[in-house]
């Protein structure tokens, strides 16, 4: 069999490692199941239409790439920091600041964008912690409330 190669051999062997790891895993869960096994569905589709996306997206695309990554890296950033803070939704300061940041977000990066041609994808590490950590600061400050902690996964 010639499409059967050894890398993808490899690739096949280590996704069977961790599905057959994540279906233990989901046995030993203590609670309800039926919330994790709607995650990790949505995650399984997220992650095949990010690879579909990947493999059959067109040369001559008309949307630059680095737009995209600008995109993914708003919603990863914003994401995270409303999920952190989300406790606080009722507070009109934290909407207010999360609305302050995201425009600010948006117009410093279409800002920088727009001047330069290639973006190492690598840049965005730093910059994503940057900006999630002053804009956690930014909600305390504003709402004069130190964030609860992060419920960590019992597993």
């Amino acid at each position: 069999m010639t499409w059967l190669t050894l890398p993808l051999l490899w690739f096949e062997i280590i996704v069977l490692a961790l599905v057959s790891w994540c279906i233990y895993r989901f046995s030993k869960r203590p609670g309800r199941r039926l919330a994790a096994l709607k995650d990790w569905l949505a995650y399984t589709a997220i992650g095949i239409a990010l690879v579909v996306v990947a493999v059959y997206w067109p040369e001559k695309s008309p949307i630059d790439a680095k737009w995209i990554a600008f995109a993914g890296n708003t919603v990863f950033v914003f994401g995270y920091a409303l999920r952190v803070a989300w406790s606080l939704r009722t507070k009109p300061k934290f909407w207010a600041v999360v609305v302050g940041l995201v425009l600010m977000h948006g117009i410093i990066g279409w800002a920088a964008l727009s001047r330069v041609d290639g973006t190492p994808f690598i840049w965005y590490i730093p910059v994503d912690l940057a900006e999630i950590w002053v804009a956690l600061i930014a909600i305390q400050l504003a709402c004069g409330v130190p964030l609860p902690p992060m419920d960590k996964p019992t597993c």
